[in-house]
């Protein structure tokens, strides 16, 4: 039986003890951690030789502000899969990987699970999420409990993902295909699509999803 070539992933993480863990978590499985690097530095000079086909991320790492080892990447290999690891996930983590064009995030709590699926989601060509840390209760108080269990697993695009955040915003689509560089028909097209897999029948119900899914 021919043996499945393993997905090479970097972890780039100051807190060696964090990036043991998840090398830990990766063992015995299809992903193949190559290296584990502490420094930005260090993370974007090895990317020019030796690019793997995930990069596991600290949000926090850089010598200046937070993401400026992503945004180098991002300079440097505008194709680099990047799962971006966080303390938080909130609205100002989630606009930072539109603006930067990161695959996904997780939070640094994720269990094994958790941050498998991310990486497969990724794998796939989709945008991963956190799963939310919430009791029953708290989800229910938040949104319908059938929009919660298909929220999780979604297989989003980067493009849907933004096309989101604009509709959170309250554009149109026909704004968002001026400010995206696509048509109309497009836009209504993704929106269609999106409004399929999350299993609701209008925009408005659309719009509350998206709100619930990131905050």
């Amino acid at each position: 039986m021919k043996q499945e070539t393993k997905t090479t992933i970097i972890i780039a993480d100051a807190d060696s003890a964090f990036a043991d863990s998840i090398e830990k978590i990766l063992d015995n499985s299809i992903y193949d951690v190559i290296r584990k690097i502490p420094k930005r530095k260090e993370l974007v000079n090895e990317l020019i030789d030796n690019a793997p086909d995930i990069v596991i991320i600290d949000y926090e790492l850089s010598q200046d502000i937070k993401g400026d080892a992503i945004m180098e990447i991002r300079r440097r290999n505008p194709m680099q899969k990047l799962l971006m690891m966080t303390y938080y996930a909130n609205l100002e983590v989630f606009e930072f990987c539109m603006e930067f064009s990161v695959n996904g995030f997780a939070t640094k709590d994720s269990n094994k699970s958790e941050l498998l699926e991310a990486l497969k989601t990724i794998k796939e060509g989709g945008f991963a999420l956190p799963t939310p840390h919430k009791t029953e209760e708290e989800v229910i108080a938040d949104k319908p409990p059938e929009l919660n269990a298909l929220g999780r697993k979604l297989k989003i695009t980067l493009r849907e993902m933004q096309i989101l955040k604009f509709l959170i915003d309250g554009k149109t689509s026909k704004q968002i295909s001026k400010a995206l560089f696509r048509t109309e028909d497009d836009i209504n097209n993704y929106c269609e699509g999106l409004l399929n897999k999350v299993g609701v029948s209008n925009m408005s119900h659309l719009v509350s999803f998206a709100n619930n899914l990131l905050f």
